[in-house]
């Protein structure tokens, strides 16, 4: 009998142990389901107005998965909270999932396209589309965006033909490019192109490079840049498919006073681990929060 109440007293000695340490850790990642109840029972949260939605954008040849652990990682450390997903069909129609409300810690919104393997002016259109229905119907009106790979790319090209000229869209507030290749992707294993950078810009420009350069003026002069760059530190200077010079080059695209850059060395800094790596996290993290 005595040995049942001591094993009794145990138990209930973990459980509390376990109760503080739960109460302690705060954690978004169960949130999207008491916020999709709360709108099942239409019960109106209070606004969190300082928390920014930040905006994802995978790259050539991705998808819903590219920055699904990332937003998994961000929920379970309370920074953010996984929200939306549109998806992009290529006739222009957006289809969301998920759930957004005003009230949500930094609400994570995943634009994914139905041909991720399309130019990149045509993934810029239906970017300004999902964009257009972030603003017209959930009214969010400022956001981060973190793009991979040509989702960079896809970003700069809806700046400068679409956001420059209409208030339709969110502000964005804050642009993290991870591993983008502004300047093209041409990469050799002495580490050596055509395309390297000097102190005056890229030795030679990539047709898209000069595209971009001439439409400049289009880009938000208070618009915030992070330039994550990944170097698998093997004589290649890239991070596999981009050479870290052309990741570089963004450096004379973006205003000087609002950009910065981080290179990452080593394994993963490999192109598609680098939006897994949980340095990168903390820099994006940091980025965002000492922004907005």
């Amino acid at each position: 009998m005595k040995k049942k109440r001591r094993w009794t007293g145990v138990i209930i000695a973990v459980l509390v142990i376990a109760m503080l340490l739960f109460a302690g850790f705060r954690t978004t990642l169960l949130d999207p389901i008491g916020f999709h109840a709360a709108h099942a029972l239409k019960i109106e949260m209070k606004a969190n107005t300082d928390d920014e939605p930040i905006v994802f954008i995978h790259g050539y040849d991705g998808s819903n998965w590219t920055f699904f652990t990332t937003t998994v990682r961000y929920s379970f450390s309370d920074f953010a909270t996984r929200s939306l997903t549109l998806l992009v069909r290529e006739n222009g129609d957006v289809e969301a999932s998920g759930v957004y409300d005003r009230a949500m810690k930094r609400p994570m919104i995943r634009v994914n396209f139905e041909n991720p393997r399309s130019i990149i002016p045509d993934n810029a259109a239906w970017f300004a589309k999902a964009m257009d229905l972030l603003k017209t119907k959930y009214g969010i009106e400022k956001v981060d965006v973190v793009a991979h790979s040509y989702g960079g790319l896809t970003f700069v090209n809806y700046l400068q033909k679409y956001n420059y000229k209409s208030n339709s869209y969110p502000k964005v507030t804050t642009f993290t490019a991870i591993g983008t290749p502004f300047n093209g992707s041409v990469v050799s294993s002495d580490g050596k192109t055509a395309y390297d950078l000097t102190k005056n810009g890229p030795k030679k420009e990539s047709v898209y490079f000069q595209e971009m350069m001439k439409r400049q003026a289009k880009i938000p002069s208070d618009l915030e840049v992070l330039n994550i760059v990944g170097d698998l530190d093997d004589g290649s200077r890239s991070d596999g498919p981009v050479a870290v010079d052309s990741a570089k080059s963004a450096a004379f695209l973006f205003n000087k006073n609002d950009y910065r850059e981080v290179l990452f060395t080593g394994r993963f800094a490999q192109h598609s681990w680098l939006h897994a790596n949980i340095g990168v996290d903390q820099e994006i993290k940091s980025f965002i929060e000492n922004t907005n």
